[in-house]
């Protein structure tokens, strides 16, 4: 580290997405050059064939190690479920809710599926080139009417988001890449998006220690040095009072309560400061130096050569005032570069093995392994599934939304509709709904199921539930989001619930109305069930 300027070290506190699927890519390039970043995030636009995939990040390494002699950190969000960046055979999996219903977490079951999956996502990713995973969720979901994280969360208390976070974690860490739990302090317990607006947590201190803060402190003990904790860009009152500071931002929440209360001595990593909750209140390089003054040590910047710019620059120009003293980041960047030997970052890296990429997202017996997962999550509510509707053929109407990105998280979410894939596997009539067109076809039909997502924040979806409920016609509804949709639904024969809309829930819904077997345990509480 002695031998890195000032400028090289802001360069390894920022993590910067690009645009392109292969190098050269101009604005990685520039970022570099100009600015010696010497982190990198990918997302779905970043991401092809499994062969060119790792042929990307091993230019990336190759780029960085020839700059500096260190090579970058190359994260991405595979937390599973609704949010992937790779999609490609076995590197899709269930997301956290589905695995917990599926594993039975809530009551005590055996997650060793849970580490076991880990355990593959982080081996595949690793060869890709990938060495950093955003996963995973240690939000409990205690807020029902949560935008952003639902599904996202293995459960809504803290026994079962520990139990399942942690055996994620350990699973990632056994396959070679550094896990990185989010979003602290907690961001269950909101009903605003941080993608959008600033989120507030008024809960007492008392209940977050317990609840919000509990995984992380477990997270902390387990892993230490070790691992990453993304922060939250949330504002609790019990630690910042009626100061609307972010957590990102808040030497409360990262010196204070991450680092000094929690022992954590791993990276700090922020969300993406080109999130609304920040863009809001403080321009990008003000935003980054009250970051690190808080505590953080790596800025995540997905988007813009402008945002990384400013931050970086921010950063420079307050070491330079002396706003920020020298040492503040050179602890980071010692922090970093230790982060980086434990993975083999500071050895000059190995040529891509394109073959192995391939193999990983080509293995059938792991693809095997995460369609029986999907199907054991499939949870029944109420009532049952009747084996008989699967050869009924055009007497059963399928209604189904078409899957697609609904929150900021799930970027570039491939296209899932199951009412097409109802109608090429049993021939039901399928209709396709949306806002815009939910109008009832004309019709005479002895079932209906209607597939409903995150209906609770849809009046059309609830519109076209209580005109389906009135109709006469037997109804099953099944809830391709958060199953706290239950609540909407008075009149049903039936209820299922798959957690997340993705290609291997849906196909893992029609195996569940082939069979009639809903084995999942769903993991959170339901109203009036």
């Amino acid at each position: 580290m002695q031998n890195l300027s000032i400028r090289q070290m802001i360069g390894q506190m920022l993590l910067a997405g690009f645009p392109g699927a292969a190098m050269p890519d101009a604005q990685a390039l520039r970022l570099m050059e100009e600015y010696d970043v010497g982190n990198f995030i990918l997302f779905a636009r970043n991401i092809g064939p499994a062969a060119e995939t790792a042929q990307l990040c091993g230019a990336l390494s190759s780029m960085a190690y020839a700059r500096l002699g260190i090579a970058p950190l190359i994260a991405i969000d595979q937390e599973g479920g609704t949010v992937l960046r790779a999609h490609e055979g076995a590197l899709a999996f269930p997301g956290a809710m589905a695995l917990a219903a599926a594993t039975h977490a809530a009551a005590g079951g055996d997650i060793s599926a849970i580490k076991e999956v880990g355990r593959r996502c982080g081996a595949a990713l690793r060869a890709l080139g990938v060495n950093v995973n955003f996963a995973p969720v240690l939000d409990v979901n205690s807020e029902p009417k949560n935008p952003v994280i639902g599904v996202r969360a293995y459960g809504d208390t803290p026994e079962t988001v520990t139990a399942c976070g942690l055996a994620m974690a350990e699973g990632l860490r056994a396959g070679g890449v550094m896990p990185v739990c989010k979003h602290f302090p907690g961001h269950g317990n909101v009903a605003v998006d941080s993608h959008i607006g600033l989120p507030i947590n008024c809960a007492e201190r008392d209940a977050l220690a317990k609840t919000e803060w509990a995984p992380f402190a477990a997270y902390a003990a387990r892993f230490g040095a070790d691992a990453g904790v993304m922060t939250a860009h949330l504002v609790c009152r019990a630690l910042e009072g009626e100061a609307d500071v972010p957590g990102t931002l808040s030497p409360r929440v990262v010196n204070g309560l991450l680092r000094q209360e929690l022992g954590f001595s791993g990276l700090v990593f922020t969300d993406c400061m080109e999130m609304g909750a920040l863009t809001a209140l403080y321009d990008r390089g003000e935003a980054a130096v009250r970051a690190v003054e808080a505590g953080c040590d790596i800025l995540t910047i997905s988007h813009t050569y402008e945002a990384v710019a400013e931050a970086a620059q921010g950063l420079l120009a307050a070491v330079e005032s002396g706003r920020l003293p020298r040492a503040r980041i050179e602890a980071s960047c010692a922090r970093i570069l230790a982060a980086k030997q434990k993975l083999g970052l500071t050895a000059a890296p190995a040529e891509p093995d394109l073959q192995a990429a391939q193999a990983c997202a080509a293995d059938k017996e792991a693809a095997l392994f995460h369609v029986k997962l999907a199907e054991s999550s499939i949870t029944r509510i109420s009532g049952a599934l009747n084996p008989a509707l699967a050869h009924m053929g055009a007497q059963v109407r399928i209604l189904a939304p078409e899957a697609y990105a609904r929150t900021g998280v799930e970027l570039d979410a491939p296209r899932v509709n199951l009412a097409a894939m109802a109608q090429a596997r049993f021939g039901w009539h399928a209709q396709t709904v949306s806002e815009a067109a939910h109008a009832l076809e004309p019709g005479q039909f002895a079932v209906n199921v209607l597939c409903l997502r995150e209906a609770r924040f849809s009046s059309w979806q609830q519109a076209l539930l209580a005109q389906l409920s009135e109709s006469g016609v037997p109804l099953v509804a099944v809830l391709l989001g958060g199953p706290y949709d239950t609540a909407l639904v008075e009149k049903a024969d039936a209820v299922i619930a798959a957690y997340e809309y993705t290609r291997l829930s849906a196909a893992a819904v029609l195996t569940a109305f082939e069979t009639g077997r809903c084995n999942g345990l769903c993991p959170v509480r339901l109203q009036g069930v």
